[in-house]
């Protein structure tokens, strides 16, 4: 199996309870990322990363997505299911930034998840690499 296309999607979350207020700040949405990575045999995996809110950290998300455009780039031809490979390839890419990757490595869980037909949670299968 091999990566054949990672998208990239902005979304904004809007909060149940309408606003957030935080100091002078207030909001009614998260600006969330989501990534979804498509492979040549039709397994698609999907993955997030959303900040805290925008009062904490104003520029996480779109940092957060101009970090997994560098990174889907250098993805592509690699085999999802070699998580421990992709995050090394990952970190090749990109020095740092957790959060960037979290995103990619949640849509290779979700990957190997359908391609093996357990749930991602399941503590009694294990998945050697």
């Amino acid at each position: 199996m091999k990566i054949t296309k990672v998208s990239i999607h902005k979304v904004d979350l809007p909060l149940k309870e309408g606003k957030y207020s935080w100091s002078v700040h207030s909001f009614a949405a998260f600006d969330s990322t989501i990534v979804i990575i498509e492979t040549d045999e039709g397994v698609t995996g999907v993955g997030e990363t959303c900040p805290l809110g925008p009062a904490y950290l104003p520029a996480y998300a779109e940092g957060a997505r101009t970090g997994l455009e560098l990174i889907a780039r250098g993805l592509l031809g690699f085999d999802p299911l070699q998580i421990g490979k992709i995050n090394e390839r990952m970190d090749q890419l990109l020095n740092g930034h957790p959060y960037v990757k979290s995103a990619i490595d949640m849509a290779c869980w979700d990957i190997l998840g359908k391609a093996t037909e357990q749930p991602v949670y399941n503590p009694n299968e294990g998945y050697t690499q």
